[in-house]
């Protein structure tokens, strides 16, 4: 359960980044807060790679990079890791 949280927290930190997107952020709250069994690992991984591939997208046009936008990065790659691991975990205990 550690590791979801640490998931949840990536994703929020990442979202935080969106100051002018308020509905994504919302979106991302409300969901984190309703997913609480296994389906959540879907919503969560897909939000991870949306936000990741986002943050790519604007990284580019920045003039200077932005430690921020790295560590985000990084920490949504280990999220969409783990859950990609997790949800492997899953299907062969069942």
């Amino acid at each position: 359960m550690a590791h979801l949280q640490k998931v949840q927290r990536t994703i929020r930190k990442a979202g935080n980044i969106f100051p002018n997107e308020k509905e994504l952020l919302a979106t991302l709250e409300e969901q984190i807060t309703k997913a609480q069994d296994d389906e959540c690992l879907n919503l969560y991984y897909n939000m991870a790679n949306y936000l990741k591939q986002r943050l790519k997208e604007i990284s580019v046009h920045l003039e200077s990079p932005q430690p921020s936008f790295t560590v985000a990065i990084t920490d949504l790659t280990w999220s969409i890791n783990y859950l990609q691991w997790l949800v492997v975990e899953n299907k062969e205990s069942k």
